[in-house]
């Protein structure tokens, strides 16, 4: 049976966790126009952008307050009224998000209070401006983003004129992904042809293009008009438990929009769970398409699971993407030995530890933790295969152990965030890769479907073959 562990330290060494401002940026540049100020020092908004940048490889701006030590004991309000004339004047956004920091929590700032002092001091500014609580002693990067979900859910839709009013469309939120991810989502929508509210979308925005002369503001992202819309949308499905799964309830709660919370589509099982619930709500049917694509997937775990079947995987990251990703390996014949993550939450551990039960398999399932503990974990009890971001480089490097680089952030490799893990073509890709991983590091080449051991030789200097998982033994 799966088990729930925790570490004793107090401190984190190599942490999987990043600030909570950098999840209500990220969801904020799913917005056309719209803008961030970092109500804090100049770290609080420069470390968020170093971050970004160099996962997206994309130009990151983002606004501060710039709080010094006066404005440390003096309070912070005249460098916020400052900052939004500037921004407002200098850029002219859709809207501007003004999310907090340690400090300004800390010193208790009344941001609310300011921004509607702004707007009784300037009426001709009509933009949304949102306030989002983020201080860092309060959750991780996940809290952030789904924090920001919650103000935009609470704040910008328009109220149902008329009972059973609809738009036709569908508020999806897929939660922390990559910008293919949210292609690959697109793609499935679109071939239901169906249209999408999406909460949010930075797709193009922190994944564009080069244009001349350059737009006044990236191109794509979900516009206001959209947003304000989307509380006459036919249901709300959040692809993410943790990162909108409260979002999605407020706008049923509010707006009597239908809520659907689905674990991340990664995987076979989750994609078909995504899709038959795009089926129930729209009544459409599955296209010839999406039916070739998952028989193409099954097709993937049928051709190379005498490769995977048995090996033993770490896995580590955010809630979501771990539940998602238990799934998939757990398709592929591997055995989730840990399944690691930053986050506090309890019910998620005992979530997890019904969902190892139900795809059958014993998981170490471990929270409130950090790399350095997995690092220990694995010394005692190695694994074959490492599955999270890139900071897990220091294990893989150390105990030569392979690692499949996914989820934020992966800063070691270029085009990452345009790969998609997601959907049936996600995991066609995942598939592919974790297999050619295994060969690579495992074998030096395979004969009839057999790896051949690294540096193994038999009696007759012939290859030692191994066990792979289709009942053939050694030779």
């Amino acid at each position: 049976m799966s088990c729930v562990t925790t570490q004793d330290r107090a401190v984190a060494i190599n942490p999987t966790r990043s600030c909570a401002p950098i999840g209500a940026m990220l969801a904020n540049y799913g917005i056309h126009g719209a803008i961030t100020i970092n109500h804090g020092s100049q770290g609080c908004a420069t470390y968020p952008r170093h971050q970004m940048a160099r996962h997206f490889r994309e130009p990151v701006e983002v606004a501060s307050t710039s709080l010094t030590e006066k404005t440390t004991v003096y309070g912070g309000k005249n460098n916020l009224l400052s900052a939004l004339k500037n921004i407002w004047e200098r850029f002219n956004p859709t809207m501007i998000m003004v999310c907090s920091t340690c400090l300004s929590e800390t010193i208790g700032d009344d941001i609310p209070g300011i921004i509607d002092e702004f707007k009784d001091n300037n009426p001709e500014i009509t933009i949304p401006i949102l306030s989002v609580k983020t201080p860092s002693y309060i959750g991780n990067h996940a809290t952030g983003f789904d924090n920001f979900l919650k103000e935009i859910a609470n704040n910008l839709p328009d109220r149902r004129k008329k009972k059973g009013e609809t738009n036709g469309k569908i508020n999806i939120i897929p939660g922390w992904v990559n910008p293919g991810d949210i292609r690959e989502l697109k793609h499935i929508v679109r071939e239901m042809a169906l249209h999408a509210i999406w909460l949010t979308d930075y797709s193009e925005t922190l994944d564009g293009g080069y244009y001349e002369p350059r737009p006044h503001f990236a191109r794509g992202g979900t516009t206001i008009e959209e947003l304000q819309s989307s509380s006459k949308s036919i249901a709300t499905i959040a692809l993410q438990r943790h990162i909108g799964g409260d979002a999605a309830h407020i706008y049923e709660r509010r707006h009597n929009v239908p809520a659907h919370i689905l674990p991340m589509p990664i995987g076979l099982e989750n994609t078909d769970a995504f899709v038959d619930t795009l089926t129930e709500i729209t009544d459409h049917t599955v296209p010839e398409i999406l039916q070739v694509e998952r028989a193409r997937l099954l097709d993937a775990l049928v051709d190379t699971h005498m490769f995977t079947s048995g090996l033993r995987v770490a896995l580590f990251g955010d809630p979501d993407i771990l539940e998602g990703l238990t799934s998939l390996v757990v398709e592929m014949g591997m055995t989730p030995a840990y399944i690691l993550t930053a986050s506090e939450s309890k019910p998620w551990a005992e979530h997890m530890v019904e969902v190892t039960q139900e795809l059958g398999v014993e998981s170490e399932i471990i929270i409130k933790s950090d790399l350095h503990e997995l690092h220990k974990r694995i010394k005692a009890k190695p694994v074959d295969l490492l599955i999270g971001h890139s900071k897990g480089k220091f294990i893989a490097d150390a105990e030569k152990i392979p690692l499949v680089r996914v989820g934020f952030p992966v800063e070691d490799r270029f085009g990452y965030h345009r790969r998609s893990i997601v959907g049936y073509n996600g995991a066609i890709s995942l598939v592919d890769e974790i297999t050619n991983i295994v060969f690579e590091r495992r074998a030096t080449g395979v004969v009839s479907n057999t790896l051949l051991e690294l540096g193994v030789e038999g009696p007759s200097t012939m290859p030692l073959l191994i066990p792979n998982g289709n009942g053939n033994g050694k030779h």
